[in-house]
């Protein structure tokens, strides 16, 4: 999917940005040249920043436009600024900026592909320091190995099994919410879906999934807090709109 939605000219190295409302003007300013979205848009990439962080964490922000602006995207795809110094993004600098527009579902696909490979730590860090955008778009490119946590042994504890009704599934927005929600409570907290498993502390984990509305989750928690923890999950996936 990846490879259908992001160019070599979309990827650019060694840019500069004074604020993060700089940094999305230069991402979606790629995406309007790359005809994937209206001037429109970018409008909306600022408005979901002032609804939830789109920060992922190992210095990776993935703005995107809210719900509200389908209407300015023309075809789906990715945008990608790496910003050597840093910008500050909430508590954390990001230095690789990935602009996104989707017409449809088929996002959670793409976010999902990205959370398995950015979420290595490492690889994070060589693609924020190199000065070649063809590594960074080679390892965007290049597909995650098979396998994962598939075959591993589920954490014991209290499980809940339930129907994803959020129209969202589980992508940026409703996995910034599960994170922020679990992070006061005390309570290991992991999601299973179609046989890929990650833990819910974790929104490049957790985008992993890829789950989508309408797929089984299951749910594993335990911990001084794995009550709480089990509700605060269920209301967020379970919700009939995008809270």
């Amino acid at each position: 999917m990846i490879g259908e939605v992001l160019t070599s000219e979309a990827v650019r190295v060694g840019a500069r940005a004074t604020d993060q409302h700089d940094a999305i003007e230069q991402v979606g300013a790629i995406l309007v040249a790359e005809g994937l979205v209206t001037d429109g848009y970018i409008k909306a990439m600022h408005e979901r920043e002032t609804i939830v962080s789109t920060y992922l964490g190992n210095g990776i922000a993935l703005p995107h436009g809210t719900n509200d602006a389908q209407d300015t995207i023309l075809r789906t795809g990715l945008a990608v600024v790496q910003f050597p110094d840093g910008v500050p993004w909430g508590e954390e600098p990001a230095r690789l900026v990935i602009g996104l527009a989707a017409t449809s579902d088929e996002h959670i696909e793409v976010l999902s592909r990205l959370a398995t490979i950015l979420g290595d730590a490492d690889v994070c860090d060589r693609l924020a320091r190199t000065t070649d955008a063809g590594e960074i778009y080679t390892t965007l490119m290049t597909p995650p190995p098979e396998g994962g946590d598939r075959d591993e042994e589920a954490p014991p504890g209290t499980r809940r099994t339930v129907r994803i009704s959020n129209p969202s599934g589980l992508h940026a927005r409703p996995a910034a919410q599960v994170v922020a929600r679990l992070q006061p409570l005390d309570a290991q907290v992991t999601l299973e879906v179609n046989g890929k498993r990650a833990d819910a502390r974790s929104i490049t984990s957790a985008l992993g999934l890829g789950a989508s509305v309408g797929d089984e989750l299951t749910i594993t928690v335990h911990g001084p807090d794995a009550t709480a923890a089990l509700d605060a999950v269920l209301a967020i996936v379970t919700s009939g709109s995008d809270i």
